[in-house]
């Protein structure tokens, strides 16, 4: 399905972070929710980046990503330390790049998200596999990096600013519809967010049912957590003591994959969305002695009896050759049936 929109009709395609009502596209931000949401400034009118934070809401990790990553100069600091980075795994940096967007399982004409866009070096690898007529929709929370990420969309050519959104914004309040893309990416922020459980559960909201989501952060692997080559990569950058979130996964994370790249210091996991969560038919029936299903073993447990009682009912269930829950069910059925109410 091709999304292959302009920039006005793009900015329609937002929405307010905090009750995802519709926003109305103004010359100075996009109005609605009792608030309008300006564009950064500097830009000419062909260019407009809207701020959908709310800055007073920051808390602790928020503060210490605005502190790492929103100040003049912060770009060539983060391109001097993912320069450092990948020459010490030694991987190239374009392929490792590739190798996630990949994951995403998206074709020509997709829509995507990406949050935390640092430089936009994602953003160019997700502008390939989305085609002539696909679009990326790239956030981070800091205005410098989306400053950056534009920069690199201008280099790259007019091609790939047309297909390409960009917004300041808190990825725990999205501000998009839900089911509004085919994939959700994010990789290299996701240990700072003052809201990690509820920035996956947004990343899984907005993308649509039977789309990917993929996200991935500094996490040296646990089995090498406590050895010198663990212990050494943490003392090089504290971040990378963090552990993989996946207990924080949403239930419609359905398929999750769990693994760990750049020397095993940095987690991966994607998943597929289904909102209906992973299959299971709780009403087949055991076979054996007890009896029952899933359901009537976690649904249908009554009060406790004597044990001389309990005793008696699992002798008679045996000697009748029928399960216990069975016998049960048949009792009770019974004794309803013989009531006066």
């Amino acid at each position: 399905m091709s999304h292959d929109v302009d920039a006005y009709a793009a900015l329609q395609h937002y929405v307010s972070p905090d009750d995802h009502s519709r926003l109305v596209v103004q010359a100075d931000g996009l109005a609605g929710a009792g608030r309008t949401y300006r564009y950064l400034a500097g830009f000419d009118t062909n260019v407009r980046i809207p701020d959908f934070r709310d800055i007073g809401a920051l808390e602790e990790g928020g503060q210490t990503s605005l502190a790492m990553y929103d100040f003049e100069g912060a770009r060539q600091v983060y391109k001097n330390f993912l320069s450092w980075m990948f020459r010490t795994f030694r991987v190239d940096e374009t392929e490792f790049r590739n190798d996630l967007i990949r994951r995403l399982r998206v074709s020509d004409g997709a829509r995507v998200l990406i949050t935390g866009c640092g430089n936009g070096d994602d953003v160019l690898a997700a502008l390939e596999a989305v085609g002539p007529t696909g679009r990326v929709y790239a956030s981070d929370l800091a205005p410098e990096m989306v400053v950056a990420t534009l920069a690199a969309l201008a280099e790259k050519g007019a091609d790939a600013l047309a297909h390409t959104s960009l917004s300041v914004c808190n990825a725990g309040s999205l501000p998009f519809e839900t089911g509004f893309f085919d994939a959700a990416f994010h990789f290299g922020g996701i240990n700072l967010f003052d809201d990690v459980k509820g920035a996956i559960h947004e990343m899984t909201r907005v993308t649509k049912e039977g789309g990917r989501v993929v996200f991935g952060d500094e996490g040296v692997a646990p089995w090498l957590a406590d050895t010198e080559y663990g212990r050494m990569v943490v003392a090089n950058n504290y971040l990378w003591a963090h552990r993989a979130p996946i207990d924080l996964l949403p239930h419609a994370a359905v398929d999750p994959s769990l693994s760990w790249v750049l020397g095993n210091c940095f987690y991966l996991i994607d998943f597929e969305k289904r909102s209906s969560g992973p299959f299971i038919d709780p009403d087949v029936p055991h076979v054996g002695r007890r009896g029952g299903t899933m359901r009537t073993r976690y649904y249908g447990q009554l009060e406790g009896v004597a044990p001389e009682l309990k005793e008696a009912v699992l002798k008679i269930a045996s000697e009748q050759k029928t399960s216990v829950v069975e016998w049960l069910e048949r009792a009770v059925r019974d004794a309803i049936d013989r009531s006066p109410n």
